[in-house]
This record gives structure tokens, C-alpha cells and sequence, in this order.
């Protein structure tokens, strides 16, 4: 190992300059040889009794870049006494504060920063905007970030401004957003704005122009997992499998993924390999009430009633407000030979749950076979259809008549 460069105490009457060595630091730094670099600085800061301007400032960047936060601020700020209102200084200390979760601080020091400037300056726009947004100022965050999009249409204001607006529930202005950014051919932010513009359409549910966008990415986990969820709601379960494995090779831990991959081969009737890969995805995600639901619908599918109840069982302690739960358990109760429990179950079921055609149409046959009661049951099927008419109205869907028969 080379030695590293060491400043000697200049002669009589000779000045020796501590920006001498300023070069092979940043070459090191590029170089990313961190530990020689370090040793560089540290020699310099020696030699300049820590005045050195350039070595203070790459010491504060390499610690920041190692996680301390406060070791790195105490070099920029050093680097403040000896060259005070260096905007590009002020620029480091902004970035660590931020990174640091101070966002008052930060946005503090980002404001004095926009006041000296001479030029509009992306980066400083777009950190302003971030720093509002963690503050929850959506509306002066917004303005900055769309300020931040005029100097320079870099995917990272895109981004951060989707998520203001679908936090603000504006799913049309996010669509209108990256629909003008893709027009528009953003810099160094196409593919990552297209594979945006994909899962927020399939978020709208425009299906068709979200699989034309997704089904450009192939080496992107989100994209393949959102255009195989497209392909399972279009039944072609063979091409959305294809998909899922391809996803499966980037996000092996994504237990949404093996969810749907567990449905698919519900759907394909292959129960073993549908209940491994459920309770791998249990396994990835043991709170998330829709693989729960899922374990117990194919277990009362293959008539494990046990296995079924003890899933259901846990959705409804994770989600005692959805209907669908206490309809599943009451099935589940009702196979059991518990007509009592299954009358409560289906009964709490319809107060709770007032949209799901499901629950009104097995209360109703629920009814049918027990008390006879045709009065309930006709007014059951009539809510039926009412449902029925409603999620067509409302979703262009009907209820799966597979679904419907599993479940009767």
C-alpha cells in the first residue's frame, strides 16, 4: 500500500498551501477508496490544525454516507467558521439534517439557502418540497415540487407529489400528472415514470393501458406482480403464474406474491400447492387479514373445517368489522352441525356487512334450510339483487359464480 502524502511544515519565508493535496482526495473519494481517502483527509487536518476547508467538508460527506449523522454536521459546520454563507456547504448541512429526521432544521436551512440564490436551483426546490411533505404542509409542499418539476423533471419530485396527492385521495390529479410527465419524455426519469404511470392506472383500474405499460417490465418486481394481478382478474391464470415466477426471482419475501400465487393454483384446483404457498405468505405476513381469509376459504373448500375455523377465526380477531369474515365462520359453524352459532354469525354478518351480495344470499338459503321463515327469505333475496345491481353499478364486476358456489 502506496503511503499517503503528508503536508511538511513550510520553510522561511515560503507559504505552503492545504489545498495542495485537494485533488488526490477527491480522486480517492471517486474511487471510492474510503479508507485511503480518510487517511488523507486526517493527514491534512492534521497538518492545517483542522482549517482545512475541502478535507472538513469530504470527512462530514464520508461519515454522513457511514450513518453519523452529528459527527458529519460538526465537520460542515466547521467548514461554516472558515468560509461562512458557502451555499454549497449550506447545501451538506440541509442534506444532513434532513437525512437526520430534522426537517425543521433542514427546511430552515434550505430557506436561507433559496434566499441567496442567484439561479432557480432544482435540488433545492425539491428538498424543500420533502421536507413540507414529512411535515405534512401538503399544499406549500406541492408548490415546491411542482416549482422543483419547471427547472428539471427529475422522477424524484414526480414521485414524492404522487404521494401527496394520493394521500390527499386525488387519484385523477396523480393519473394527470405522470400522464403529462411521460408526454413530456422527463429526464433520466422515463422507465421509472412509466412503471408509475402502470400501477397507477391499475390502481384506477384502466386495465388495458396499465398491462400495456407494466408488460414493458420485465426485471422489475412491483411491474410483474401488478401485471400478473391483471392476468388473475382476467382468469388466464397460466400467464399471470408466468408473471408471478419471474417476480418470485426478485422478491422472494413478498407475501403478497405467493398470496395470489396460492390463489391461482385455488383457481387451477392444484389445494396442496395452493396451501404451501398461502402459509409461506402467512409466514411473510402473519397480521395481513387477506391471506387469513384465503387460508380458511380453500380449507373450507377441501372441508378441513378445523383449519378453517382456526383461520377465520383470526381474520375476524384481526378485522371484527368486515362481514365477509363472519359469513365465512358462520358457513364454517353451519358444516359443523352448530346451527345456533351460524344463526348469530350470519346475523352480525348482515349488520355489519350492508354491500356483499354474499352475505344477504347465504343468510337466505341459511334460512331456507333451518327455520323455513319465507318471509326472511324473501326479503334476503330481494337485498340479493339490490347488491347485485349496486357492485355492477359501482365495480362493472359480478360476484364469481365459482366463488358462489364454493361458499354454498
Amino acid at each position: 500500500m502506496e503511503a499517503e502524502p503528508v503536508s511538511r511544515p513550510s520553510r522561511k519565508g515560503v507559504l505552503l498551501s492545504f489545498d495542495t493535496y485537494n485533488w488526490l482526495i477527491h480522486l480517492r473519494y471517486t474511487r471510492k477508496e474510503t479508507q485511503q481517502c480518510k487517511v488523507l483527509i486526517g493527514n491534512q487536518l492534521s497538518a492545517s490544525r483542522g482549517m482545512a476547508y475541502f478535507p472538513n467538508m469530504m470527512q462530514g460527506i464520508i461519515l454522513r454516507q457511514e450513518g453519523k449523522m452529528q459527527e458529519s454536521l460538526d465537520f460542515f459546520q466547521a467548514c461554516q467558521l472558515y468560509n461562512p454563507g458557502h451555499l454549497e456547504n449550506l447545501k451538506q448541512i440541509a442534506k444532513s439534517w434532513l437525512l437526520a429526521g430534522r426537517h425543521e432544521a433542514a427546511l430552515e436551512t434550505y430557506v436561507d439557502i433559496e434566499c441567496a440564490l442567484q439561479k432557480p436551483d432544482w435540488e433545492i426546490y425539491h428538498n424543500i418540497g420533502v421536507c413540507l411533505y414529512y411535515m405534512k404542509q401538503y399544499a406549500k409542499a406541492k408548490e415546491y415540487l411542482r416549482r422543483a418539476i419547471e427547472v428539471s423533471s427529475q422522477g424524484e419530485s414526480y414521485q414524492v407529489l404522487k404521494n401527496i396527492l394520493l394521500l390527499e385521495n386525488d387519484l385523477d390529479g396523480a393519473l394527470e400528472l405522470f400522464s403529462a410527465a411521460e408526454k413530456s419524455n422527463a429526464d433520466s426519469a422515463g422507465p421509472r415514470l412509466t412503471l408509475s404511470l402502470g400501477l397507477l392506472l391499475a390502481k384506477a383500474r384502466h386495465r388495458n393501458d396499465a398491462l400495456q405499460r407494466l408488460m414493458m417490465e420485465t426485471k422489475n418486481g412491483a411491474a410483474l406482480l401488478a401485471a400478473g394481478c391483471i392476468m388473475q382478474e382476467r382468469n388466464d391464470v397460466n400467464a399471470a403464474l408466468a408473471r408471478y415466477k419471474l417476480a418470485s426471482h426478485l422478491m422472494p419475501e413478498s407475501a403478497a406474491l405467493w398470496n395470489n400465487v396460492g390463489m391461482c393454483f385455488l383457481k387451477k384446483q392444484k389445494f396442496v400447492a395452493a396451501v404451501c404457498c398461502l402459509k409461506r405468505a402467512n409466514y411473510l405476513a402473519p397480521f395481513d387479514h387477506k391471506i387469513l381469509y384465503n387460508l380458511g376459504l380453500i380449507h373450507l373448500v377441501m372441508q378441513q373445517l378445523a383449519s378453517a375455523f382456526h383461520f377465520l377465526s383470526a381474520w375476524v380477531n384481526q378485522s371484527p368489522y368486515r362481514g365477509q369474515a363472519y359469513m365465512l365462520l358462520a358457513v364454517v359453524m353451519w358444516n359443523l352441525g352448530s346451527v345456533e352459532a351460524a344463526k348469530v354469525l350470519f346475523e352480525q354478518a348482515a349488520r355489519i356487512d350492508q354491500k356483499d351480495p354474499l352475505v344477504a344470499l347465504n343468510l337466505a338459503i341459511f334460512v331456507h334450510n333451518t327455520t323455513k321463515d319465507t318471509d326472511l327469505i324473501s326479503s334476503q333475496l330481494r337485498d340479493f339483487q339490490e347488491r347485485m345491481q349496486n357492485l355492477q353499478q359501482t365495480t362493472g364486476e359480478f360476484v364469481d359464480d365459482e366463488v358462489i358456489e364454493i361458499l354454498l
